[in-house]
């Protein structure tokens, strides 16, 4: 049986609180002003375990206008109302007003409670009842139970508590998989346990000891101890009131409105696509760019609405807007916030987020009001789609994409394993490509991938006509901007075994990429390596080796093509050794040290009969290429000279 918040609703001094008291034993009002002055200020939570066993928790919120700011704090989190009306006096202003926001808030469930119900005759008592029904006919709540109680005398409890009963069963209750999600409505400090918060779960489950991050600041927080209905417990999950006991942030960095949440899943932004709906009961037309109070979670955050296609939202319309708040929201695609009028702060609109994390805009391009559409009220899998087009070739990633759809991570993985090739290799009726870090991308993003890295080899063998391919390092530098590292990794390995592309040593080429020289880039090659040779290991250096050969011929290219066809080895930049003194290098230290366990400088002076001006780039190029290893002023055998 999973856990079910319940919020009371409905307009001052009609007996909420003391409902709660009677269905609970437990006071609310727990503010010195609250007694003093006989009404609810702010928020007051119980609980208790219905007959069946299920255990309830209450929200319990204050009725005053003024106070409104207070309820909607604590009605974001609840799975169903209760919605509280006083028989003596019927349908009041903040009975309609709380009602509203309970219906924006798409809670569907719920029974009405007739108080006071002693102090009328039935036939009062059924004129409240009608009207009852005739407020809820319009909302998602019609047809709900209406029972009439008294706090006073008891009557009418035990049908409240069936009807509640029902209600609850009927309850889905949220997920605890995935990404935990906690909007903060109470913050204090215990004596020994440091700072306190309180909220309803709305996601995922908490347990002692968790790394959490504090949104929209982005603190770190570790999690001391969880308390569920003043219980100490192991793990709190979704749909349950709890107190979180933190500590990595002070006390006054934490405020109501605040998060908890997994760290790195959610990323505030002052902007918000959303599908905007003005009441039928708003008092005037809502104009573009007009300033409001918008409520997500326990936060109440200023912003503007920015329509799409049009200037103003007539009541009981609907459109695309971009609301532009003044401080970041931590939203999640699906999130209802409600919307107040600025001044006076009166409840006009609800809104569903369908991106968080949207590009400014103030009017949509071709396809964009499509692509709102598929991520309002797409499948899984097409809102997926949309998700990865929109990120080319970034592509998509597990629990964040899931956080921006708004989506449980199962519900996600299914989504994904639906759409999804089999393999790399694209089929045609794949929807999306699974890459081997989980990133998923669309076909056309991994097919553009494809040619970006052959296009980028052709590119520089055009360009570099003497050069046995692009190192592959500089291929990907080349490329970072538009392919990320790991998305480039795997392109050039399946284009590689796909035979497209060859990968030598450290480059790569195109199959019939491999250098050609002109008859006369051959004369100059040759008279090159002839340079080199004669002269033992004492060559000539680089600048020296080219001198007498114009411009024109590009000595510089040909020195590199030497290299890149194995008929030279580059030591340093200005030295250069034929391939077959190399060789014979090699032979040289392999019967040196078949007689000796170490060679000194000195050793290896006379080996090669060279000066120290050659003998220190020689032996720093042969530790590096693992021919020889340094100990000490000596070198040992390498593990590729034996």
């Amino acid at each position: 049986m999973r856990p079910v918040v319940i919020g009371t609703a409905g307009h001052i001094d009609h007996g909420k609180t003391a409902l709660v008291r009677r269905l609970t034993g437990i006071d609310t009002d727990r503010l010195k002003e609250e007694k003093e002055r006989g009404i609810s200020i702010d928020l007051g939570f119980a609980h208790r375990v219905l007959p069946s066993g299920r255990r309830i928790a209450i929200v319990d919120v204050p009725g005053h206008e003024r106070f409104v700011k207070n309820m909607l704090a604590g009605a974001t989190g609840i799975d169903l109302v209760l919605l509280v009306i006083a028989a003596d006096e019927g349908v009041m202003p903040q009975t309609r007003e709380h009602l509203a926001i309970v219906d924006l808030l798409r809670v569907s469930r719920g029974v009405v409670a007739l108080t006071k119900s002693d102090l009328v005759d039935p036939e009062t008592l059924g004129v409240v009842r009608a009207e009852a029904e005739e407020l809820l006919a319009p909302t998602a709540l019609r047809g709900i139970p209406i029972v009439a109680v008294s706090a006073t005398t008891g009557a009418g409890m035990d049908e409240l508590i069936a009807a509640l009963e029902a209600a609850v069963a009927q309850t889905p209750g949220r997920s605890s998989a995935g990404t935990a999600r906690l909007p903060i409505d109470r913050v204090f400090p215990v004596e020994g346990i440091g700072t306190v918060v309180t909220g309803t779960l709305w996601s995922g489950a908490v347990r002692p000891g968790d790394a959490l991050e504090l949104l929209p600041s982005g603190g770190a927080v570790r999690v001391r101890q969880v308390q569920v209905h003043d219980t100490t417990v192991e793990e709190a999950q979704a749909g349950q009131r709890v107190a979180l006991a933190i500590h990595g942030v002070s006390r006054e960095s934490v405020a109501r409105g605040d998060w908890l949440a997994t760290p790195g899943r959610f990323h505030p932004s002052h902007l918000l696509d959303v599908r905007l709906e003005l009441l039928a009961s708003a008092p005037k037309p809502l104009g573009s760019r007009s300033r409001l109070r918008c409520h997500l979670g326990a936060s109440e955050i200023l912003g503007r609405a920015v329509l799409f296609e049009r200037e103003t939202l007539l009541p009981g319309d609907s459109c695309w807007a971009q609301l532009r708040l003044e401080a970041p929201a931590t939203a999640s695609a699906g999130d209802r916030i409600v919307i107040r009028s600025y001044s006076p702060a009166i409840t006009i609109a609800g809104a569903t987020v369908v991106d968080p994390a949207p590009a400014k805009r103030a009017r949509l391009s071709p396809g964009e009001g499509a692509r709102l559409e598929v991520l309002h009220s797409g499948s899984p899998e097409e809102r997926l789609e949309a998700l990865a087009e929109e990120a080319g070739s970034a592509g998509i990633v597990g629990e964040g994409a899931a956080v921006r759809l708004g989506m449980a991570a199962e519900s996600m993985a299914e989504a994904a394993s639906a759409a999804v090739a089999a393999a790399i290799s694209v089929q045609a009726e794949a929807k999306l490509v699974r890459l081997k870090d989980g990133r998923l991308i669309t076909p056309t993003s991994w097919n553009q991938a494809l040619r970006d890295v052959v296009k980028g080899v052709a590119g520089y063998a055009e360009a570099n006509k003497l050069r046995d391919g692009i190192p592959k390092g500089e291929l990907k530098s080349l490329l970072s901007r538009r392919l990320p590292a790991t998305l480039f990794d795997e392109a050039l390995e399946v284009l590689a075994r796909a035979g497209r592309l060859v990968q030598k040593g450290d480059r790569v080429t195109l199959p019939e990429g491999a250098p050609a020289l002109s008859a006369k880039q051959a004369r100059v090659v040759e008279e090159l390596e002839r340079r080199l040779a004669g002269k033992g290991f004492r060559v000539p250096e680089v600048a020296e080796l080219v001198r007498g050969i114009p411009p024109a011929e590009r000595p510089g290219d040909l020195i590199r093509y030497l290299v890149d066809s194995g008929r030279a080895v580059k030591v340093t930049s200005e030295l250069l050794y034929p391939a077959p003194l190399w060789e014979e290098l090699r032979s040289r230290l392999q019967a040196h040290f078949r007689k000796n366990t170490t060679l000194s400088m000195g050793a290896f002076k006379d080996l090669a009969q060279v000066s120290r001006k050659y003998a220190v780039p020689l032996l720093e190029h042969l530790d590096r290429t693992g021919l020889t290893r340094r100990e000490g002023d000596d070198r040992v055998p390498g593990p590729r000279l034996m």
